[in-house]
C-alpha cells in the first residue's frame, strides 16, 4: 500500500491491477445495463451548462449505493478503502474521522463517444491543502488508447488552477489497464475520458469519497 499512497502524493493517481476477477466485472456490466433499460432518466441539462452536463454520449446510471447490494463488493473493497482511508482520514481529528462515500455511477462511453473536457471532481484546486475528494474508477472493460481510457495530466493535483477548455496539455497521458483494475486519485487531479474510437463501448464504475462534512450528490 505504500508504493500506491507515494503514487498518489507524487502524482495524483495510482493503478490498482487485478482487484476485480472478469466475472464480476462482467456481471456488473450486464446487471447495469438492464438497469438502465428499465430506468427512464434524462441526465442532460440545459445545453448553456458545462460540456460535462451532456451524457448523450455515454449510458449512466447514478447511485448504485441503492440500487443492489451486488455493487457493495465495488464500493466497500478492503484495498480501494484502505487507500482513500488514508487520505480522507489523515489531517482530520486525531487521524480518525470518518469519510463517506458522496457519488457513484456507472458510465458507458458509447462508440465514438467524444472525449471529455479536463475536470477535477474535488471543484477545489489541491494545492493548498490535504485531499478532501479521492475518486476510483474501476476498469469492467479493458481501458485501451482506442476506447476512450482516462487521460489525466500528473501532479496537477498540486496545481491552484483550473484546466482550460479544450486545451491538451504537453504532460497528458492515457491510463490504460484491464478489466479489474482499478485508477484511484486525488480528486484535484486534472482527468477526463478520451475518444472513444472503437464500435463497442467501454465500462467503468465512479465512485467518489469524501471527507464527512462534505455533501453528498
Amino acid at each position: 500500500m505504500k508504493e500506491h499512497i507515494k503514487n498518489i502524493e507524487d502524482n495524483g493517481y495510482t493503478l490498482l491491477t487485478n482487484v476485480f476477477e472478469n466475472s464480476l466485472c462482467r456481471k456488473a456490466k450486464l446487471l447495469s445495463l438492464d438497469y438502465i433499460e428499465n430506468i427512464s432518466m434524462n441526465y442532460n441539462v440545459e445545453a448553456s451548462q458545462s460540456s460535462l452536463s451532456d451524457k448523450s454520449q455515454e449510458k449512466i446510471l447514478n447511485n448504485i449505493q441503492n440500487k443492489d447490494y451486488f455493487y457493495f463488493n465495488f464500493i466497500s473493497n478492503e484495498q480501494i478503502c484502505q487507500i482513500i482511508s488514508h487520505f480522507l482520514k489523515n489531517g482530520s481529528y486525531l487521524n480518525s474521522e470518518p469519510f463517506h462515500l458522496i457519488n457513484s455511477q456507472i458510465r458507458c462511453l458509447n462508440p465514438n463517444g467524444q472525449k471529455q473536457q479536463l475536470h477535477m471532481d474535488s471543484n477545489l484546486p489541491g494545492k493548498n491543502g490535504y485531499p478532501i475528494v479521492m475518486v476510483a474508477i474501476v476498469m469492467l472493460d479493458d481501458f485501451t488508447k482506442k476506447n476512450g481510457a482516462t487521460r489525466i495530466v500528473p501532479k496537477s493535483h498540486l496545481r491552484d488552477d483550473y484546466a482550460l477548455s479544450d486545451k491538451v496539455y504537453d504532460d497528458e497521458i492515457q491510463v490504460t489497464g484491464n478489466a479489474g483494475d482499478v485508477i484511484i486519485f486525488n480528486g484535484a487531479l486534472w482527468h477526463g475520458s478520451e475518444t472513444n474510437y472503437n464500435n463497442t463501448g467501454r465500462w467503468s464504475i465512479n465512485m467518489g469519497y469524501a471527507r464527512w462534512f462534505i455533501k453528498p450528490s
